[in-house]
């Protein structure tokens, strides 16, 4: 469950990059499904990788912990809004792909994939002993 997060924001911003250029709606709506359902895994991925911090690495502080604890926060603070906004606006950019709100989402798409970067990072540097 801990790396679909990382495989739903990165097909979001895939989708974001071919809606961009090539402009087909489905390639919008692609990239809406993708961030709804990459959001609603980071919820329970925090909450597990929180609860396997405190049992099984007893809260260590570490300095791996305290940057994947953060970059899952910050990701989840940022996919948070970033979902409500296009579910509110659902559509409204298919006949604008070069609006600065199109620039917006998909800057905010490349910070997800950075944090996906940075969770796969420091994940692959613990010891699951």
């Amino acid at each position: 469950m801990t790396h679909f997060p990382i495989s739903f924001f990165g097909v979001a911003f895939g989708f974001q990059v071919l809606h961009l250029f090539i402009f087909p709606v489905c390639f919008e709506l692609a990239t809406n499904v993708s961030l709804i359902t990459g959001t609603a895994m980071l919820i329970p991925t925090t909450l597990t990788g929180w609860r396997t911090w405190k049992g099984s690495y007893m809260g260590a502080r570490g300095q791996i912990f305290r940057r994947k604890i953060s970059i899952s926060l910050a990701m989840l603070g940022l996919s948070v809004p970033l979902t409500i906004w296009r579910a509110v606006f659902l559509n409204a950019f298919e006949d604008a792909p070069y609006s600065p709100w199109h620039w917006l989402y998909f800057a905010g798409n490349a910070l997800l994939i950075l944090g996906a970067i940075g969770e796969g990072i420091y994940g692959s540097r613990l010891s699951h002993r």
